[in-house]
């Protein structure tokens, strides 16, 4: 590279960077600008996030409650006590000290409307009202969650909508009648309990057979795992009888992938058909199902969970001395996550879930379905033990 090519290289580098600085800055003044001047104090200076034992999440008809458990464990109050998400729960007590007012809004009461901070706001579900508790039921804090704040772009990417909410106005419940604009947009806020309860649900693997008793016998079948194939089959499976391998495979990822609806402490007369599987690692469940009346497009479903887990391990035939303590260690390490896996499903059997048609659907299939029809069978042609006509 010559003396010329290298200037002009430096002048091209000079002038892209000089063009990164200018985006940037003009992209950080959005919020230092005269319109919108940060005042950089916190919104909730004086609230002690360890000190609180519990908040309330309110919009128009809903109310979310949720407490703290002497363990650090958190309950949701509308829900039978059921167990929060502790994983989203941590993040937005975490993050409550990081949030700084941007701008002190100057508006009159009879503005507050347009903020999303009026007192009717709350009544319609247009705003959310967030309430902090301490010991003895002492409110911490208090305030009101309004319309977000967007920022302008001005070229605004056609596929995300417009421009992207960076803050919110907010109103705190001191007396001052003060709006204000944070740099939090507080999306996954919501007044729905479900949105705080813990998601995490029954993992079944490894499935060695499964039983369905329907109300109509007919419509019962168990499945079992062939050995040569280490695929699901039907038990009872008859000569000239064909699988359909689709729908029967399908139940192998049976709950997997299952956002429950509802959940409620299940009723101690709670009946309904039954499903039993055996799983690997010496787990079964003992599941009752009953379409929800008032829903017929889903499912009330209570789940027991059992495990016979060993407590000692048996030497392989021909195990060597040196192996011993590293397969000692690695059977411990798997029993002790196996009980806890116990401990988890078997505390969830209390609890009637709501779940989608579609959730149960592999499961609500009869014996029949799990067969090809004549017209199946056609489609297909021969066989592989079946010769073609010539």
């Amino acid at each position: 590279m010559n003396r010329k090519q290298l200037i002009t290289s430096l002048v091209i580098l000079a002038v892209v960077g000089l063009s990164i600085y200018f985006i940037l800055k003009k992209d950080i003044s959005s919020w230092n600008s005269s319109k919108y001047s940060a005042t950089g104090e916190n919104l909730l200076a004086d609230l002690d996030v360890n000190k609180i034992t519990g908040f309330v999440v309110s919009s128009g008809k809903q109310t979310a409650t949720l407490k703290r458990n002497d363990d650090g464990s958190w309950i949701i109050s509308e829900k039978d006590s059921y167990p929060g998400d502790y994983q989203k729960i941590l993040n937005f007590l975490k993050n409550l000290p990081e949030i700084k007012t941007v701008q002190n809004i100057n508006a009159g009461k009879s503005q507050f409307e347009k903020l999303g901070l009026a007192d009717s706001d709350k009544e319609k579900g247009t705003a959310i009202a967030l309430d902090f508790i301490g010991e003895s039921g002492k409110k911490l804090a208090s305030f009101l969650i309004g319309k977000k704040h967007f920022k302008k772009e001005e070229n605004p990417m056609p596929f995300m909508g417009g421009g992207m909410s960076d803050g919110c106005y907010v109103l705190l419940a001191d007396g001052k009648l003060q709006p204000r604009l944070v740099n939090n947009s507080f999306e996954s806020i919501s007044a729905d309990p479900m949105s705080w309860t813990d998601k995490s649900f029954f993992d079944i693997e490894n499935i060695i057979s499964m039983e369905s008793k329907r109300k109509n016998p007919d419509e019962s079948w168990k499945l079992v795992k062939d050995e040569k194939t280490d695929k699901l089959t039907l038990a009872d499976i008859k000569d000239g009888e064909l699988l359909d391998e689709g729908k029967i495979q399908m139940l192998n990822s049976f709950l997997k992938y299952v956002a429950f609806k509802d959940v409620k402490i299940c009723p101690a007369d709670f009946t309904g058909e039954s499903l039993k599987i055996e799983a690997g690692d010496g787990f079964k469940y003992d599941i009752c199902f009953a379409l929800n009346a008032e829903n017929p497009g889903q499912y009330h479903v209570n789940i027991k969970a059992t495990a016979a887990i060993p407590e000692n391990r048996e030497a392989g035939k021909d195990e060597k001395p040196e192996d011993k303590d590293r397969l000692d260690k690695e059977f411990k390490a798997k029993e002790e996550k196996l009980r806890e896996k116990l401990d988890r499903e078997k505390s969830l059997g209390k609890w009637l879930y709501t779940l989608s048609k579609g959730d149960m659907s592999s499961v609500l299939d009869t014996r029949k379905d799990f067969l090809k029809t004549k017209d199946d069978k056609k489609a297909e042609g021969p066989t592989e033990n079946a010769p073609a006509m010539q």
